[in-house]
């Protein structure tokens, strides 16, 4: 999809036995952005003219499709009333009739590239377009940024894992200038005199902190499995430990 106009779709419409052709337009009054990773996120209720939008993406592989299976309306209809009665009747006059598949998405709906509950194509998508974006990058720095934010929202995206109370208090303690202390059943951090923030446990030994976007924790263990060690993870991909009682 460069500079050229693109054949997007046909419409066959049975009156007068015609077929309407849609292009994308020559000209557009901007800058084209042809090798931008596109992602389109749909649900069962995805209908009609967003379907086609879909379909039209996919096939001519412009777009990574992330969600459910659409709803499966491609024919364009007309409303018959029935004279006399309270009745009326939707009726097809046409069908959509795609230049590449050569057919449409009626009844069967637009299949997803990436089949995922629609509550959760959003953090899908945004996962794998930090995904992209890091393939491109060269500078060390923000490979590990975008790697760190890719993370961020994956961890995210998970329900919070259940820790028993012998599991908070195994956490629990002081790590040089941080403190990790429980508190209605749940694990919080603080640094010196800075703000409290609650834990949110995403993995073995993973938190997220608060609502930060730039930090995170992850706790080591002994060959005992007694936690030693906290590491604070930043965003740049600096690591900074803090033993379990230690200055």
């Amino acid at each position: 999809m460069g500079g050229e106009p693109a054949h997007l779709n046909n419409f066959y419409i049975r009156k007068g036995d015609k077929t309407q052709q849609f292009w994308t337009q020559a000209w557009v009054p901007g800058a084209r952005l042809p090798d931008v990773p596109v992602f389109v996120l749909t649900s069962s209720r995805t209908f009609s003219a967003a379907e086609e939008f879909t379909y039209n993406l996919k096939n001519m592989k412009r777009a990574t499709i992330v969600g459910e299976t659409t709803g499966g309306g491609a024919h364009p209809v007309d409303l018959h009333r029935v004279k006399g009665y309270p009745v009326a009747v939707s009726l097809p006059f046409g069908r959509a009739i795609n230049p590449i598949s050569g057919t449409n998405w009626e009844g069967t709906g637009v299949e997803p590239d990436v089949k995922i509950q629609a509550a959760d194509a959003l953090a899908a998508a945004h996962s794998r377009a930090l995904t992209a974006v890091a393939e491109k990058a060269t500078d060390p720095r923000q490979k590990a940024e975008i790697e760190f934010a890719r993370g961020l929202v994956e961890d995210r995206g998970k329900p919070p894992a259940s820790l028993s109370p012998a599991e908070l208090q195994a956490i629990a303690g002081t790590y040089g200038p941080r403190t990790i202390s429980v508190e209605n059943g749940a694990l919080w951090y603080q640094r010196g005199k800075g703000r409290r923030l609650q834990l949110v446990p995403v993995g073995q030994d993973r938190f997220l902190v608060g609502d930060l976007d730039n930090f995170r924790l992850r706790f080591e263990r002994d060959a005992g499995g007694a936690v030693v060690r906290l590491v604070g993870l930043y965003s740049d991909g600096t690591e900074e430990p803090s033993v379990r009682g230690g200055e």
